[in-house]
């Protein structure tokens, strides 16, 4: 096989490592960070590394930037969308073409250049990585594991290609890290023809589970959860038309809409934890929202109309005294915050309400005698009986904050914990929308049992 010369090989690693770094560059300015897992199952020679999803272009940045050694990416024609020349002249990925029943000189000189890309990077132990590809749904004959195959029968012509499942995690959040999973290598018996080890590779890379997919139990906990918001939404649906009754018992989800969230748990179930994430959201914005409702109700009723108008009165006339009983405390909050005394002990003792009890005498001794140095004496004996009156009527205060405005309050806090979960409910249907492929309505998503 052919060798490129000295300076094209240092040229074209110096052009891959540039382009990593600034890849890494990008990833660190986006708040994205990028974490392998199962790494120690790398073989020190090279390996084919197989990314049990489709992938776009990002993915495959991602990818290369994720691993030291050096990658070469075996992507289909299709999943390159458009960036051909900066994919292949850059990061020295490869463009593998559909198999087809005839061949051209170009396609012939395209593969074998490929090939040779290739067999380059697994016999200098670096990593060939193929993807899942898009034209498999569609009936069409990859050819990016066939490629790789023959690329490593070329390398290693003596042993069995060395063939990692690969199973990436991308969540919608930027604040959660990116997780590539390496598992183990499936390991084949030598063969002759690359195609049956392509075959044999394949149905052997079929039956590996996903280890970011998530379980039985939670999966079919969730479809629950799905079906019963779906048919929330159809029986709101059909209130809202008057004069017409109808009963959503017996529907279910359908078998496409079944099926469809299995395959998606497979091949991305970060988009699943998303939606469980929205309905857990929206579970918790309800409970709070009840719980709202409950505790005001009860409250409520303990206040007669007038204690009611007292409370909001008080609210508005002692916002000034109590502010300005914070203003003298001050000091004393900071030296209780330093001190670690400023929250209440579980199991009250004496040493610690002791100590707060000299710390407050001295802050009061240390601020009079700082009113009576600067405006005297007669000054300092009226703002002496002010400071526990203030502080006094700073505690009355916030335990009415506490308890009185909040009742007062309870009908606001309860309107905005309900606006919040109909607000996550929404994102929830939206998603679930887009998930399921244009169906934009309960009665497309359930059918009759």
């Amino acid at each position: 096989m052919p060798q490129q010369h000295p300076s094209e090989e240092t040229k074209a690693a110096a052009s891959y490592r540039l382009i990593r770094s600034g890849v890494r560059a990008w990833l660190a300015l986006s708040r994205r960070s990028v974490r392998v897992l199962g790494t120690q199952r790398l073989p020190e020679s090279g390996a084919i590394l197989y990314v049990c999803h489709p992938a776009d272009f990002e993915d495959a940045l991602v990818l290369v930037a994720a691993f030291e050694r050096p990658v070469v990416c075996v992507i289909d024609r299709v999943q390159m969308a458009g960036r051909q020349s900066l994919l292949e002249s850059g990061l020295g990925m490869i463009p593998s073409p559909t198999e087809a029943p005839t061949e051209g000189p170009a396609e012939a000189s395209a593969r074998l250049a490929a090939l040779r890309s290739c067999a380059e990077t697994l016999a200098g132990g670096g990593l060939a990585l193929v993807f899942s590809e898009a034209g498999e749904a569609a009936g069409r004959k990859p050819a990016a594991l066939r490629l790789a195959c023959e690329a490593w029968a070329g390398a290693f012509p003596e042993h069995a290609p060395v063939i990692l499942p690969v199973h990436r995690f991308r969540p919608e959040t930027r604040a959660q890290e990116i997780l590539i999973h390496v598992g183990d290598p499936v390991r084949l018996d030598s063969d002759d023809d690359p195609g049956l080890l392509q075959q044999h590779a394949r149905a052997a890379l079929g039956e590996v589970a996903n280890v970011f997919a998530l379980d039985a139990a939670l999966l079919t906990r969730l479809m629950r959860e799905v079906e019963r918001n779906l048919l929330d939404r159809l029986q709101q649906n059909w209130a809202a038309q008057p004069g017409r009754k109808r009963k959503a018992n017996g529907f279910r989800l359908s078998p496409r809409t079944v099926e469809t969230l299995r395959r998606l748990n497979w091949n991305d179930p970060q988009a699943l934890v998303a939606l469980s994430e929205l309905l857990e959201a929206e579970h918790e914005a309800r409970r709070e929202w009840s719980l709202a409702q409950l505790r005001g109700e009860i409250e409520i009723r303990q206040l007669s109309g007038l204690q009611r108008l007292l409370g909001w009165a008080e609210s508005v006339v002692g916002l000034p005294v109590a502010c300005y009983g914070a203003l003298n405390h001050l000091s004393t909050a900071f030296l209780l915050f330093v001190c670690g005394l400023l929250k209440r002990d579980a199991q009250p003792h004496l040493g610690p309400w002791l100590a707060r009890a000299v710390i407050l005498l001295g802050c009061y001794a240390g601020q009079v005698a700082l009113v009576n140095h600067f405006l005297g004496r007669a000054a300092a004996g009226y703002y002496a009986v002010t400071l526990p009156v203030s502080g006094a009527y700073l505690a009355r205060y916030w335990w009415l904050i506490q308890r009185r405005t909040r009742v007062l309050l309870a009908g606001t806090r309860s309107a905005m914990l309900q606006t919040l979960a109909n607000r996550n409910l929404a994102r929830f249907f939206e998603k679930l929308d887009a998930i399921l492929a244009g169906e934009t309505d309960g009665t497309r998503a359930a059918s009759g049992a």
